[in-house]
């Protein structure tokens, strides 16, 4: 199957929100102790980086934590930097501004998506239009990507994605599900989940 089409893509700017690596996925605490999930996460992390990259679109990662803008400066991202105490939320609009400020539609995506591919995120921005959002949702309600061209006031947490369709009520709206937008990695269920599927043996040396 050909690649996406790079120029379709380019007016949207990927912005993964990314906490320290060493705080990231507490709930895998009784699989994996702390350095084995810092680098499950940093190692998740650049495959989604590099599936919006392959996507051919301008990728930045959102973050307070000096250890991930030098990660994401290594690999050749753009780095925004998160408000103080502004967590997700404040990742998100910090991004979505950034993006304005380019004239760029933006589009917010997690960075916990193991079997996310190139495909998978052109599914998403390639439905970006003028006042439109676009949102990817994760199996427990959640969002992993959202997209769109305005403002949004973000509400990420659980049962998100219900309330950012809420939040976008009067817009024109799109709902993309793809096994690689809704597969997130939370849980040691999770994790096996997804190393178990196709695309997803590379997880597997990174827990017992």
């Amino acid at each position: 199957m050909p690649g996406p089409d790079s120029r379709l893509f380019d007016r949207v700017l990927a912005a993964l929100p990314v906490k320290p690596f060493a705080a990231a996925k507490g709930r895998l605490d009784g699989m994996l102790d702390p350095a084995a999930r810092a680098a499950l996460s940093r190692a998740v992390a650049g495959r989604v980086a590099a599936a919006c990259r392959a996507a051919g679109m301008p990728t930045a990662v959102a973050t307070a934590d000096p250890t991930v803008a030098r990660w994401g400066q290594e690999l050749g991202l753009e780095v925004i930097a998160e408000p103080p105490g502004g967590g997700l939320n404040g990742a998100a609009a910090a991004a979505a501004v950034a993006a304005a400020r380019r004239g760029l539609a933006w589009c917010i995506v997690h960075a916990d998506l193991p079997l996310l591919g190139a495909d998978d995120v052109a599914a998403v921005a390639g439905q970006v239009r003028d006042g439109r959002v676009v949102l990817a949702p994760s199996r427990d309600g959640g969002t992993n990507l959202l997209a769109g061209t305005h403002p949004l006031p973000f509400a990420y947490g659980p049962g998100s994605f219900g309330r950012h369709l809420a939040a976008a009520r009067g817009r024109e709206r799109r709902v993309v599900v793809r096994l690689g937008t809704a597969l997130d990695v939370d849980t040691p269920e999770d994790l096996r989940a997804a190393a178990a599927l196709p695309g997803g043996a590379w997880l597997r040396p990174y827990f017992p």
